[in-house]
């Protein structure tokens, strides 16, 4: 690498140092860090990741992309951030050091191919669904419903959610009119319900028909982003960023946008916002809060099953108790886990550091098998994909589940009456 390309990233690097002087070196963020409570070194909690920025724009690391590893160990649960008692922005550092250091190291070929089709060509990425369906139902061992066991290759390790033969959008694409309509909303799936969790965006569209909003859904879903900028591409989040919002903003008749994934929400929403500097016109928010403070939604409490919450890390924790309190009038056997942190899954991380990011969850897993809960709901399929698995290999049959489901289902029964 040039001498004039490595001043240019020590130059970059020196633009975050406002937001960098801000920690106060308090050590706060190791006890919230999933993974520095399972290695104990200092390079993989916020801290320390800070404290290696910082070396290089003060000239006592040459190497710039020698540290670019120890950005890229992180689970980004943004915990660090939620807890620093000083506010430092952490994911917004980290996001934006490694975009930075990138430079100093190209992406791999399997990342570069994997982005591309997910963010620039979202349109044969459906095409392929069918193909990806059924190489994983002949490839595979199914090992619970709608569970399978790669048989080959580095996904052998793992239990994964089926991919659908037809994605959610080419069912639910265009405006899903309500009877009785009040009120039109988006709904904004993402990738992992429009491919795998296709029985959650049912759910939503159909639970918001009953209560007379009619709900516009993308005939392609186009990706949040966020895979792109954990590895460090920012622009290309960017971009995909402001296509999102151009198309929400195309849709005028429409009061909110709904999501069914918090990790969405983050990546469109909030650090979209830092990111791009624009938001959507109308407000985004999850379902679960929709229902309670936009329609006001009473429940009568049914279901008898032993049941458990997981907040997921990227949910809007002000919004907690409206989450805990909507779980508390679906079930009547609720208990929310005690044990909060972070599942584990992390999105690219998990397909990177799959071993690292197993063990995680495993104090979950202990306490859902000493309570013996029957069912863990949670509003995230990232950490439902995650859960599921170490659920498995813990040799335990808790079904997990995204809380609409069971409003869905509770509303089909009353229909069926």
């Amino acid at each position: 690498m040039s001498d004039k390309k490595v001043d240019e990233i020590v130059k970059e690097l020196k633009e975050l140092e406002p937001l960098i002087i801000q920690c106060s070196k308090c050590g706060t963020c190791q006890s919230v860090c999933p993974i520095y409570d399972k290695d104990l070194i200092e390079t993989s909690v916020a801290r320390g990741k800070l404290a290696l920025i910082e070396a290089i724009y003060e000239g006592r690391i040459e190497q710039a992309g020698r540290i670019f590893k120890h950005l890229d160990y992180c689970v980004m649960c943004t915990r660090c951030k939620q807890y620093c008692p000083s506010g430092v922005q952490t994911d917004e550092i980290f996001l934006r050091a490694k975009s930075i250091l990138r430079k100093t190291k190209e992406l791999p070929n399997w990342q570069k191919a994997v982005l591309k089709i997910i963010m620039q060509k979202p349109k044969l990425l459906a095409k392929t669904a069918p193909l990806m369906h059924i190489g994983l139902k002949f490839g595979s061992k199914q090992v619970k419903e709608d569970i399978f066991k790669p048989l080959f290759g580095e996904f052998s390790q793992r239990n994964v959610v089926s991919i659908k033969s037809r994605p959610f959008t080419s069912k639910y694409g265009g405006l899903n009119k309500a009877k009785e309509e009040k009120m039109r909303v988006i709904f904004y799936p993402g990738c992992a319900i429009t491919y795998m969790y296709t029985k959650w965006g049912e759910a939503v569209v159909e639970v918001l028909k009953h209560y007379g909003v009619s709900v516009y859904v993308s005939q392609t879903n186009k990706c949040c982003g966020i895979p792109a900028a954990t590895m460090g591409e920012l622009d290309l989040y960017k971009q995909v960023v402001n296509e999102n919002l151009e198309w929400f903003d195309s849709i005028t008749d429409a009061s909110y946008i709904v999501t069914a994934c918090p990790t969405c929400q983050y990546g469109l929403d909030d650090m979209g916002a830092k990111i791009t500097g624009k938001k959507a016109k109308v407000p985004m928010m999850d379902i679960v809060v929709f229902l309670k403070e936009v329609l006001n939604v009473n429940i009568k409490p049914q279901e008898e099953e032993k049941s458990t919450l997981h907040i997921p890390c990227h949910y809007e924790h002000s919004k907690d108790n409206i989450l805990k309190e909507f779980m508390g009038s679906i079930t009547k056997d609720f208990e929310p886990l005690e044990n909060q942190n972070c599942c584990g899954f992390g999105g690219t991380f998990n397909a990177k550091y799959y071993k690292d990011s197993s063990k995680i969850p495993q104090s979950k897993t202990q306490e859902i098998k000493e309570k013996d809960f029957k069912k863990l709901y949670t509003p995230c399929p990232g950490c439902a994909m995650q859960l599921s698995d170490a659920l498995i290999k813990a040799n335990l049959d808790t079904k997990v589940a995204h809380p609409i489901e069971a409003l869905y289902e509770m509303i089909k029964l009353d229909q069926a009456k």
